[in-house]
């Protein structure tokens, strides 16, 4: 599937080198659009989504994360199920060493979202709680037209591939597990996904 986020870096994003958070913290939206997936013999519907808003203190490799999980409420209750075990880190994969790393699980909530991604907008809509929209970043690109890309950068959520640099043109969140921020005009980045499991990597 696609993934990206939405947070409070400067555009290129310290912790993508694994260096310390441009404030000294992160604070933002990550989204997981599911384009093919199965757990077990089940076989999810495509194009499910899982989006989190998440904040920590310090370095990206640190035990710090706290966060919320909000989940496409278009699951059946068996993908519901499924996702939560996946995204919670307890089916193994790359979501267990997220778990090692986590200080505090805000929660898991089921509700109405819209999250389509192409290759100019990376958009996550959640209503009342988040508007978001990514696209790559390309002031003075060359050549023109491309974009920046990172490969096989430190991420603990997607691995392995390449990262597209990106610019958030709206990162609003209201609410959503009592928190409420602005960060439009910042950080974002998308890496198209390929995980699997119950090894971590």
């Amino acid at each position: 599937g696609d993934w990206w986020d939405l947070c409070n870096c400067a555009i290129g994003c310290p912790c993508n080198f694994g260096s310390n958070p441009t404030y000294g913290f992160c604070e933002g939206v990550l989204t997981w659009l599911i384009r093919d997936g199965t757990y077990g013999e089940l076989k999810f519907a495509k194009d499910l989504a899982v989006v989190l808003v998440m904040h920590w203190e310090g370095n990206v490799f640190e035990k710090n994360r706290e966060f919320g999980f909000l989940i496409d409420d278009r699951a059946n209750p068996e993908e519901r199920v499924a996702l939560e075990k996946i995204f919670t880190g307890q089916a193994g994969g790359a979501f267990s060493a997220w778990r090692d790393l986590t200080l505090r699980l805000d929660g898991v909530a089921f509700v109405p979202m819209t999250v389509t991604h192409d290759a100019e907008n990376w958009r996550v809509d959640v209503p009342g709680m988040v508007d978001g929209l990514g696209g790559p970043f390309r002031k003075y690109m060359v050549p023109e037209g491309d974009t920046c890309r990172i490969y096989n950068a430190p991420r603990p959520e997607v691995v392995p591939g390449f990262l597209t640099v990106g610019q958030a043109k709206r990162n609003i969140v209201t609410g959503a597990f009592g928190r409420t921020f602005d960060w439009s005009q910042r950080s974002s980045k998308h890496i198209a996904f390929d995980l699997r499991g119950p090894k971590t990597f």
